[in-house]
């Protein structure tokens, strides 16, 4: 997405100038500034309005138990088109800033997306049922740690990474990463962010990216950490989808399902793999 300020001034004349896609202004020096909206934020707007009050009529027009369903499917519609009018893919919302698709992003929206469809559908469930101060939903604590858990993956990741930004991966580790890729060196050289590896542009993120180490030198392996917590991820999350739908059509509105606190176990295991494996070295890399 192209981001270009234009200005024109003339002695006696208003100026014009074009509003940043970022929404900010350029503003000359003299004149009067009008603001010429580029049509991808006209849309962004209309969409970011419309599709949260489409998940609340979700969640008030369908059947109990598809309520919860179609607040979902809303839900991960807007970040899509959040994804779509800033990023220019649907799957933006999981790219990271070197353009790949972060495993720590997609267990944040899952869990977010779960939670949040979840809480807004019993809400809306018991505003239906006159049910006296509808919006207590009681919050199980063990889900409060698995989310906690995954913010604490989502930070801690970028702090992580952070250091080896500041650093050169061994000239052999570029090498053979680059014949593994069919990549040349000098391309390697040219996008990465010290000694972790990133694609050239958003265009180029992948699933297989989640998969994948996130240095140079391991980039073209997969890496067991991501793969185990992916795992855990999902088969918590879609077990605990399962048991707000069914919470859902039972009528059982005063509290979100319980989490078993040995599944929250293995989640902050899994986690805490993933994160110790980022402090590893695994491109032999050296201060810059």
């Amino acid at each position: 997405m192209s981001h270009d300020n234009e200005a024109n001034t003339s002695t006696g004349v208003s100026a014009v100038a074009a509003v940043p896609s970022h929404g900010g202004l350029a503003p000359p020096s003299t004149g009067t500034i009008t603001a010429i909206p580029h049509p991808q934020n006209q849309r962004l707007l209309i969409l970011t309005t419309a599709l949260p009050l489409l998940s609340l009529a979700a969640a008030w027009f369908v059947a109990p138990g598809w309520s919860y369903i179609a607040a979902s499917a809303v839900l991960l519609a807007f970040l899509a088109v959040l994804g779509q009018s800033i990023t220019g893919t649907p799957f933006g919302v999981l790219i990271s800033e070197r353009n790949i698709m972060s495993l720590s992003r997609f267990q944040a929206v899952t869990w977010t997306v779960v939670v949040v469809a979840g809480y807004l559908t019993m809400v809306i469930a018991r505003v239906k049922a006159n049910t006296p101060n509808a919006v207590d939903v009681a919050i199980p604590q063990e889900l409060w740690w698995a989310m906690g858990i995954a913010s604490t993956s989502l930070l801690g990741t970028s702090l992580l990474l952070s250091g080896k930004r500041s650093k050169t991966p061994d000239a052999r580790a570029v090498d053979a990463t680059a014949a593994q890729l069919a990549e040349t060196p000098s391309e390697i050289n040219a996008q990465r962010q010290g000694a972790l590896y990133a694609n050239k542009g958003i265009q180029d993120a992948r699933i297989s990216d989640m998969f994948q180490g996130d240095e140079v030198g391991n980039t073209a392996q997969i890496d067991l950490a991501k793969v185990q917590m992916f795992y855990f991820t999902a088969i918590a999350a879609v077990t605990y989808f399962v048991d707000i739908s069914m919470a859902i059509q039972r009528g059982s509105l005063t509290s979100l399902p319980q989490l078993s606190e040995g599944l929250v176990a293995l989640l902050a295991i899994s986690h805490g793999g993933y994160l110790v494996s980022k402090t590893t070295d695994h491109s032999n890399s050296k201060p810059a």
